[in-house]
């Protein structure tokens, strides 16, 4: 009798297993050993099998097909009740959220509070305004921006053309399916505030030089990158390091370039800032850049850097929750990816000036709020702070910036923990469940009606593109469709002065294209 050769269930599982979110796609379909038999028949005896040369993932939205290595699960069993989350007490002031709730010094509640706070995507609308001055010819009461007050002969005043607003939340908010948000702690080689003023980086990444150090290199120890934990703040970024990060934020944000990606890997990035050259010659990445800053590299991170990045932001909450400082803050810093914002921000201002109206005022915007979940200790400090009327008087009595200076000359005061990210696309490219490499796009919308019932998250009659990992599908839209639906809408809503929320969009004829993705 032939014995059962299948190998035995596993029988136990780590806390960390079960919080991970279900795979995104079938791994085991992922190499060929391990294809079924109908899909190598499939791909075998297929004549119309996509060649190799056309499954190139096209450049410009190479980053759209891949998330944060270091991601945190969204989905899975709560550590905490759900109950206890929703009786959390938050208030909005502007584009920021703020809590001093008491629940939130223990570090599993403040974990799947953020985790909560990063499933509710921001509202994000485009902002369209057209102005222009008038001089008065006679003294009287006239509208400037929207009010009326008294000016003498000769003086000017701002009229207001047009001001709406172009809804675009139902872009990145649909609840079905959240592979667009990615949620991630701060990276080890990514200055921040890690429980500092100063922003810094990870230990892991680049050590604190100490004078201890210093000697015992020379004295010829070396420290192991093993000494040092994932919430270990390292030296202080340099002033040169910091105006580059800066940059590549501004330029990451107008070409819709996800936080995750690294800014030496981008050639375009360092053209426009005019160092070709040196970009190319990082190589290592900003760990090269690092080096050449302090003048000599440290042997054990040679190992550390080939290391995969892993989920650390549970670790960030106990570091937090630990901290006794009364000023201390924890902030989920929001941003959105995907679209060229900055070519359709030009689409739109183009559009405007198409239907005849000249002035230099002329602004168009993307408006995305809120951008900053804050979490403060619950204690006087931090209350008289998120008071408005107590906040202003400490401004008008000095005491606010004697405060602040004092929190920053003694650090166990408190300090910023700039560590959350949570990244909302607008347009991404996840794997279809169960593709492979070589899957070709005909074979994967044969198998579409099949998906529905095991993935109710797909969309109805997705987008497919070939991917790294065989057939994507795309989450959002893209910019230039958008763009296209909304066009002469825009253009009517110039000519008409309107102001307010614009609504309806509808497809214009075929024009010039304006080199937006989709248009």
């Amino acid at each position: 009798m032939a014995q059962d050769t299948k190998p035995p269930l596993p029988t136990t599982s780590s806390p960390e297993d079960l919080d991970l979110p279900p795979p995104s796609y079938d791994s085991a379909l992922a190499t060929s050993g391990s294809t079924s038999a109908h899909q190598q028949q499939h791909i075998a005896g297929s004549s119309s099998a996509q060649p190799l040369s056309d499954r190139t993932v096209p450049e410009h939205i190479a980053h759209l097909f891949t998330g944060a290595p270091n991601a945190e699960p969204l989905l899975g069993r709560n550590c905490v009740p759900p109950e206890q989350i929703k009786a959390v007490q938050w208030r909005q002031k502007g584009k920021t959220i703020e809590t001093c709730d008491a629940k939130l010094s223990d570090p599993a509640v403040l974990y799947d509070f953020i985790r909560a706070q990063a499933m509710t995507p921001p509202n994000v609308k485009v902002v369209c305004r057209g102005m222009h001055t008038e001089t008065v010819e006679q003294s009287g009461m006239v509208m400037d921006n929207g009010v009326n007050v008294h000016k003498r002969r000769g003086e000017t005043h701002t009229v207001i053309d047009f001001d709406f607003t172009i809804d675009l939340s139902d872009i990145i908010d649909h609840p079905s399916n959240i592979t667009h948000i990615q949620l991630r702690a701060v990276p080890p080689d990514v200055a921040a505030h890690r429980g500092s003023h100063l922003a810094r980086y990870g230990a892991t990444f680049a050590p604190a030089r100490t004078q201890e150090h210093h000697r015992h290199r020379h004295a010829g120890y070396q420290s192991l990158v093993s000494e040092y934990g994932p919430t270990d703040a390292g030296r202080p970024a340099t002033f040169a390091e910091r105006r580059d990060r800066d940059a590549w934020n501004a330029f990451r944000m107008k070409k819709g370039i996800p936080g995750w990606i690294k800014m030496q890997d981008n050639p375009e990035f360092w053209e426009s800032r005019n160092k070709g050259k040196a970009a190319l010659q990082l190589g290592g990445g900003t760990i090269n850049a690092i080096e050449d800053a302090q003048g000599s590299a440290d042997p054990e991170r040679g190992e550390h850097q080939h290391q995969a990045a892993k989920p650390e932001l549970r670790a960030w909450c106990e570091k937090f929750c630990a901290d006794r400082g009364p000023l201390k803050e924890f902030h989920l810093l929001k941003g959105i990816y995907g679209w060229d914002i900055q070519g359709l921000t030009s689409a739109i201002s183009g559009a405007i000036l198409s239907t005849g109206y000249q002035s230099n005022f002329v602004n168009v915007s993307l408006d995305v709020e809120p951008t900053d979940v804050i979490v403060r200790p619950s204690n006087i400090w931090s209350r008289a702070i998120g008071n408005p009327f107590i906040y202003f008087l400490a401004w008008v009595t000095l005491i606010y910036p004697l405060v602040w200076i004092l929190k920053h000359l003694i650090p166990k005061a408190g300090a910023p923990y700039e560590v959350a990210l949570a990244s909302y696309g607008m347009k991404c490219y996840p794997p279809l469940p169960s593709t492979f490499p070589s899957e070709d796009i005909s074979s994967a919308q044969d198998r579409l009606p099949g998906l529905y019932k095991l993935h109710p998250e797909l969309p109805e009659n997705p987008t497919l593109q070939y991917g790294p990992k065989g057939v994507h599908y795309l989450v959002g839209r893209k910019e230039g469709q958008w763009f296209r639906e909304w066009e002469e809408r825009i253009r009517m809503g110039v000519r008409t002065r309107f102001k307010g929320q614009l609504q309806g969009g509808v497809v214009s004829p075929n024009e010039a294209s304006v080199g937006l993705d989709g248009y």
